[in-house]
């Protein structure tokens, strides 16, 4: 079978061979930014994600201490039981805060420039085909 050719004298398997081509360093450059976005990610977030531990860390540590220190003053006001419950409620509510603030940052949707090149990339693609 022979290849017809087109009005600037290339064939059409060359031409597809060149799409080809195109699109397969179009598709390992799309992988390269990708891998680039999430290890900007992840660098980014590094600082944030050791706040949380240091601060899970220390509310661990301060909230035992702190509960020690109110079940003894409150057990001579109620009955110890009702001591401990009171303390582990304000503990249980201060831990939730500190970690839905922490957890703020890693939560963040990550920019999506490998989303818009796509779209670039796909509109030239159609365009060269034409």
């Amino acid at each position: 079978m022979q290849a017809s050719a087109t009005g600037r004298g290339r064939s059409i398997t060359a031409v597809l061979f060149d799409i080809g081509r195109n699109l397969e360093d179009i598709l390992r450059s799309e992988i390269r930014l990708a891998q680039s976005e999430v290890c900007e990610r992840l660098i980014s977030l590094r600082f944030s994600a050791l706040l949380v531990v240091a601060g899970l860390a220390a509310s661990l540590l301060s909230g035992f201490f702190l509960m020690l220190t109110l079940l003894y003053a409150l057990r001579r006001l109620i009955p110890p039981w009702a001591a401990a419950l009171c303390i582990c409620g304000a503990l249980a509510l201060f831990a939730a805060i500190a970690l839905r603030l922490g957890m703020r940052d890693l939560t963040a949707p990550p920019a999506r420039k490998t989303a818009g090149s796509v779209k670039e990339n796909l509109e030239w693609a159609r365009q060269q085909t034409k």
